[in-house]
């Protein structure tokens, strides 16, 4: 846009100059033709431009077509300086085509335009040529420095452009680790809640166990004691009440501490030799699909190493309004499980018709070799979380 504006600006300045020129047709078609070389000039430097921006470098034609615009532009400015030669009247408009050539770098045309002014000098038209000459050298300063603040701002916008990746890849990491660090937590949260749901059931309820056995044993000593036995009895039945709420929060922690995204990414971790993959995208996965998704996935993988020989496993749950999907994906061979006993493709079978779900197993579509697990589960009401 600067470019333009510097060229209506000499193109108005050299309107004046034609009344230093001898009168003559060429005064009158000078504008005209002044205008239309320039124009020219910056719609071949435009298409050299976009061409260069958008073909691909092996495509022929717009490497043809930049070829053309490269030997186009310096011969419509030469060709114009050329008939400024003959026309002194064309000498009004040389410091447009000189801002063109100097702007657009064709070349030596950006130190040979004053030679176009001869013509006007030798012709008697000294002050036309003097005043072109100067109003010319202005019109190059006039070039560079817009050519200077055009590639500051393509620089300023490229630096934008990488600031702006930049703190986009920064903001996308921080999310990463944002994440990471919940899921860690969770995942220690969830860990110490198993270890505290471990040492209340191994101490605190085998106490409140032996504590119960004894006062059933001392209840059955003293039989003859009506009074003694009826308090032995009521603390019986006080540890009774202890023991039960100590099995219910046991119960409670161990629930809360079941993750099953992260029991299954520990589960597939847990075979080797199998590089195993593992796609999770269920929020709400009630706990008896969840148990049953676990079991499906580790005889699943046990079938997969000893029966079909796998290195590679993808395991997928998906949740869907009406339902969750469990697909078990591996390379291995597609044996013929049921034939061979079968008894863990019928447990598998059993644990997702329990919940009502379907279950099959079969090859994987050619040219793909493998085996396949799918599951699916329904969301009826007595799964529901």
């Amino acid at each position: 846009m600067d470019r333009i504006v510097d060229e209506i600006v000499l193109f108005g300045l050299g309107l004046p100059l034609l009344l230093l020129a001898p009168a003559a047709p060429a005064a009158v078609a000078a504008p005209l033709l002044a205008l239309i070389a320039t124009g020219a000039l910056e719609l071949l430097d435009r298409g050299e431009g976009g061409a260069q921006r958008q073909a691909p470098a092996s495509a022929a034609s717009p490497v043809r077509a930049a070829r053309f615009i490269r030997v186009a532009r310096p011969a419509i400015a030469a060709a114009y300086l050329i008939a400024a030669l003959a026309a002194p009247a064309l000498a009004a408009f040389v410091p447009l085509l000189a801002y063109a050539a100097v702007a657009q770098n064709l070349g030596p045309l950006r130190f040979l335009w004053p030679a176009a002014l001869l013509g006007a000098a030798v012709s008697g038209s000294g002050a036309l040529a003097a005043a072109a000459l100067l109003l010319g050298a202005l019109a190059c300063l006039a070039a560079r420095r817009t050519t200077k603040v055009q590639t500051e701002r393509a620089s300023l916008r490229q630096w934008r452009d990488a600031v702006q990746e930049d703190r986009l890849a920064l903001a996308e990491r921080t999310r990463d680790l944002a994440e990471r660090q919940d899921l860690e937590v969770s995942c220690a949260v969830l860990a110490e809640r198993a270890r505290i749901a471990r040492e209340i059931h191994d101490n605190v309820g085998h106490l409140l166990t032996r504590s119960v056995l004894q006062m059933e044993a001392l209840a059955v000593t003293h039989e003859d004691d009506p009074a003694l036995a009826k308090e032995l009895a009521a603390v019986g039945a006080t540890l009774h009440e202890a023991l039960g709420t100590v099995r219910a929060s046991v119960h409670d922690l161990h629930d809360e501490a079941f993750d099953p995204q992260t029991t299954l990414a520990e589960l597939i971790g847990e075979f080797p030799g199998i590089a195993g993959t593992l796609a999770f995208e269920a929020e709400s996965l009630p706990r008896p699909v969840a148990l049953a998704v676990v079991a499906i996935v580790r005889e699943a993988l046990a079938n997969a190493r000893t029966h079909g020989r796998a290195t590679s496993v993808a395991v997928s749950l998906l949740e869907f309004p009406g339902f969750y999907q469990l697909a078990i994906e591996d390379n291995g061979r597609a044996a013929n499980l049921v034939g061979e006993g079968g008894l863990g493709l019928a447990s598998m079978e059993e644990r997702a018709t329990a919940l009502g779900g379907t279950f099959s197993f079969g090859p994987l579509p050619p040219p793909r070799a493998g085996s396949r697990v799918f599951a699916t589960f329904p969301k009826t009401q007595e799964v529901r979380p």
